[in-house]
């Protein structure tokens, strides 16, 4: 993975496999107290204990369509949030959903880039308007604090059964997607 917004799509894409209706993704960066976070939490099937261990194991995944039983994901996201200083869990139980947390040394000099957000969530969006997302971003600095949310379930009871995937609303989600992540000057960082 090149940065960290690809770790979050591959956490995203593991919720909705998980059957998840409601994916929560908390992203926070305290530049003036060198901190970087990211939450991912869900509402699908859970996991029990011997699969969250076996789910750090980059060996082990519940991908059957693989030929290889091969899950890098949650691994290289770990060692990731580790090799930086900071660190990295899974909270969760079979039937309530999961949680994961990872923590950054903002100015950890092999931290990877943020990425691109604004695609990122778009692309969970419209990849999966069956579900909903709330995408929470949080940004303080020296500059004072900076915050952006989109909550699809909000968006989708304004636009009255016209569909998420609608062209016009892909166009105006882009539009709020790319201006909200613009202000918190998160992808600058």
């Amino acid at each position: 993975m090149q940065d960290i917004s690809l770790h979050l799509l591959d956490m995203i894409e593991n919720s909705v496999r998980a059957g998840a209706a409601l994916v929560e993704i908390e992203i926070r960066a305290d530049v003036p107290r060198n901190k970087m976070s990211f939450l991912i939490r869900d509402n699908g099937s859970g996991m029990d204990k011997e699969t969250i261990e076996n789910a750090m194991n980059p060996f082990y995944t519940t991908k059957v369509e693989r030929i290889k039983k091969i899950g890098l994901g949650i691994p290289l996201f770990k060692q990731n949030a580790e090799a930086c200083g900071g660190d990295f869990t899974i909270v969760s139980k079979p039937g309530e959903g999961t949680e994961i947390s990872a923590h950054f040394k903002f100015d950890h000099i092999d931290r990877m880039p943020i990425g691109n957000l604004s695609d990122t969530m778009l692309g969970a969006v419209v990849g999966h308007p069956e579900n909903d997302f709330l995408f929470y971003i949080r940004r303080n600095g020296f500059d004072g604090a900076r915050d952006f949310t989109l909550d699809t379930r909000e968006i989708k009871k304004e636009l009255d059964g016209v569909p998420i995937t609608y062209p016009d609303v892909i166009g105006f989600l882009s539009e709020i997607i790319n201006e909200g992540v613009k202000n918190t000057k998160m992808e600058e960082l």
